[in-house]
This record gives C-alpha cells, sequence and structure tokens, in this order.
C-alpha cells in the first residue's frame, strides 16, 4: 500500500512536492494502489514513483517526469500524459483506453501487448519504442516520430498515421486496415508490403498498391 504521507503531500502542493524530491533523492514515493483519480499533477517530479494499482482515471501529469517511474495495473484511462518524460517507464497491465501523451518522450518504452485502442500519440516521440502486438485501433499518431518503432503484429486498424516519421519502423504482419498513413515520411514498398492492408488503406503519395486479387496485393514506389 502507499505511504500515506506521500499521497497527501502529492495532493497537497506540487511544488512542496518537488522540492522534497529534490531534498531526498533516495527516497521512492510510495504511491502503490493510491486514489489520484483527477488529480492535477503537472510537471510533477515522480521519478522511479511506484504507482502500481493506481487509480489516475482523469488525472492530469501534463509535463511531468515519470521517468522509470512503475504503473503495474495502474488506470489511466482519460488521463492527460502530454509532454511528460516517460523514458523507462514500467507499463505492464495498465489501462490507457482515451489517455493522451501528445509530445511525450516515450522512446524504447515498452508497450508490448497492450490495449491502447484509441490513445493519442500525436508529435510524441517513438523511436525503438516497443508496440509489438499491441492494440492501437484508432490510436492517433499525427507527426510522431515512429522511427525504428517495433510494431510487428501490432493492430493499427483505423489508426492515424499522417505526416509521421515511419524509417526504419517494423510492420510485419501489423494489421493497417484503413488506417491512415497519407503524407507519411520515409515509408517504403517493403515495409507496407509486409503488413496487411486493405482497399480503405491510405498510403503516401509516393507509394502505390497494386490489387492482384482480394487480399494480395504489390506496393511500389511511383
Amino acid at each position: 500500500m502507499a505511504t500515506s504521507g506521500h499521497v497527501i503531500l502529492l495532493k497537497k502542493s506540487i511544488v512542496e512536492w518537488n522540492r522534497w524530491r529534490e531534498d531526498y533523492r533516495n527516497i521512492q514515493p510510495d504511491l502503490e494502489g493510491a486514489d489520484l483519480h483527477d488529480a492535477d499533477l503537472r510537471n510533477a517530479d515522480l521519478k522511479k514513483a511506484i504507482f502500481d494499482g493506481a487509480n489516475l482515471k482523469g488525472a492530469n501529469l501534463q509535463g511531468a517526469d515519470l521517468g522509470k517511474a512503475f504503473f503495474i495495473d495502474a488506470d489511466l484511462k482519460g488521463a492527460n500524459l502530454n509532454e511528460t518524460d516517460c523514458r523507462g517507464v514500467l507499463f505492464q497491465g495498465t489501462k490507457f483506453r482515451g489517455c493522451t501523451f501528445k509530445k511525450a518522450n516515450l522512446r524504447k518504452v515498452d508497450f508490448s501487448d497492450l490495449d491502447l485502442r484509441e490513445v493519442d500519440f500525436r508529435e510524441a516521440d517513438l523511436r525503438k519504442t516497443n508496440l509489438v502486438k499491441s492494440n492501437l485501433q484508432e490510436a492517433r499518431f499525427f507527426k510522431s516520430d515512429l522511427r525504428d518503432t517495433l510494431l510487428s503484429e501490432a493492430n493499427l486498424a483505423s489508426a492515424y498515421l499522417s505526416s509521421a516519421l515511419m524509417q526504419g519502423a517494423q510492420l510485419q504482419l501489423a494489421n493497417l486496415n484503413q488506417a491512415v498513413l497519407r503524407y507519411s515520411m520515409n515509408l517504403t514498398p517493403e515495409q507496407v508490403q509486409s503488413a496487411k492492408i486493405d482497399h480503405k488503406t491510405k498510403v503516401p503519395h509516393y507509394l502505390e498498391i497494386h490489387w492482384e486479387s482480394e487480399n494480395d496485393f504489390r506496393c511500389e514506389e511511383k
């Protein structure tokens, strides 16, 4: 269970909380199971904090430093994680439905095999992030940095990837049915060919799809 003093101080004042973190760097914040729904945690220093099982539904974490924090079985549905630093965060069994990571630093974060439907990743840094087998249906990646991102076997049905950076992104067996890839940059025919698409998938203007049967296609540069 959470240390009650940690929860009380965090809810009381972010300024005082950050000052306490600065003074006691050796203390790991214990917020396990804490009820922080709708809490205003903007710009909080939450590095290495333990949020396992915590209720953070609708919480505002914009600009918070979450580096190497633990969110095992935490509830982040509808939470604002825009502009957060999430490098090294452990997400496992975390609930994300409807949360936002706009302009967040998510480099090398492990999101594999998680439910990320409708999550907003606009302009987020997702370089080398592990999204293998994750459910990203209707997720938004407008202008996201997806260079060298692992998306193999991910469900990207109806995902919005317009203007995303796609160089080196691994898309083997990814579901791109009805996905919008228009204006995405540095996407190769080989990447598209390795994925699953349908007639409603929108590819960038520099690529062309030739349908050879109902399910078989060939992608090439124009």
